[in-house]
């Protein structure tokens, strides 16, 4: 369970549930950091980025490395809602349903590649991309 866990956990960093969120500040406000927004000012936090961060995540930050969702320390984030590593009682119940549909499916199905000799590559596509917007005709 610990490597699985570790396996989800490091999915989650390199694919996260939610890559951009942003907000709308409500009031003038300052940030911990000292940057201050004013009333309407938007920001985002773009989770996609910060889990690929060579400075947090070192040199091989884009790698799948399913030893360090269990072990990677966080603490010197200051992380808010909606931000790495998560924390509550629903991330409890999402990991677990995460690993209840992982051992459903390892269970009732034997998974293997076509062809074992082939690479297998991904292409990284979002939802939430950018796109031309265009007059209506």
């Amino acid at each position: 369970m610990n490597y699985l866990h570790a396996a989800l956990t490091e999915t989650l960093r390199l694919y996260p549930a939610v890559p951009v969120d942003g907000k709308c500040a409500e009031k003038d406000d300052v940030l911990p950091d000292g940057y201050k927004l004013k009333k309407g000012d938007g920001i985002y936090h773009i989770a996609y980025t910060m889990g690929r961060m060579t400075y947090i995540w070192g040199e091989d930050a884009e790698d799948f490395r399913q030893n360090v969702g269990s072990i990677m320390v966080f603490s010197h984030l200051n992380h808010q809602s909606n931000s790495f590593p998560f924390t509550g009682v629903g991330v409890d119940i999402a990991y677990r349903q995460m690993k209840i549909i992982a051992m459903v499916l390892l269970y009732c199905f034997r998974l293997k590649l076509e062809d074992e000799n082939k690479q297998v590559t991904y292409i990284q596509d979002h939802v939430d991309t950018l796109h031309e917007r265009r007059p209506p005709s």
